[in-house]
């Protein structure tokens, strides 16, 4: 999985595009280790809301979802970790009629730019490791206490005015 395009927008929303490596390995079904180990990580993750077509609880979803639309919901989380409060919203589409197979688009609100760049690209490398099963590589408590330096310094950037200018969306590249 690779966060390939990042573009914020002036509404608080971060659209993401994220492109499964593997193509025919984009699931949870595929890879049912990914979530067990997300929730033994972060147990609040099961307390997530998540509409769905079944009516199902983000854990049972997450028996058979997306692998981005765990990365969705990790970012989230990630966020409230920092921020404490704060309602957030996401969504992950798809539609490989258009798009080729294996390409997610992942919206995801936030309140601080500077945070929300920040627990993508921790998001990025926590799925990876839990893929690749080296998750002990990562420093949860570490990555969450980088996470807090950053939104205080997005907080301080607050008052010099908007980060992405008068621009409607911009790019950062991964």
């Amino acid at each position: 999985m690779k966060v390939v395009e990042i573009l914020f927008c002036n509404n608080s929303r971060v659209k993401l595009v994220v492109e499964m490596s593997n193509s025919n390995c984009y699931s949870t079904k595929q890879a049912p280790h990914i979530p067990k180990l997300l929730f033994k990580l972060f147990p609040h993750l099961a307390a997530h809301r998540c509409d769905n077509d079944n009516g199902f609880t983000f854990r049972q979803e997450c028996e058979c979802t997306e692998i981005p639309h765990l990365l969705e919901h990790l970012i989230i989380e990630l966020q409230g970790q920092v921020q404490g409060s704060g309602r957030l919203r996401g969504e992950t589409q798809w539609n490989w009629r258009v798009d080729p197979k294996g390409r997610f688009h992942v919206y995801v609100d936030y309140s601080n730019e500077l945070l929300a760049l920040g627990a993508i690209r921790v998001a990025e490398r926590i799925i990876k490791a839990l893929d690749n099963r080296t998750i002990d590589l990562i420093n949860v408590e570490d990555e969450i206490a980088m996470l807090r330096k950053i939104a205080e310094a997005g907080e301080q950037l607050k008052g010099v005015g908007p980060l992405t200018t008068d621009l409607l969306c911009h790019s950062a590249g991964g």
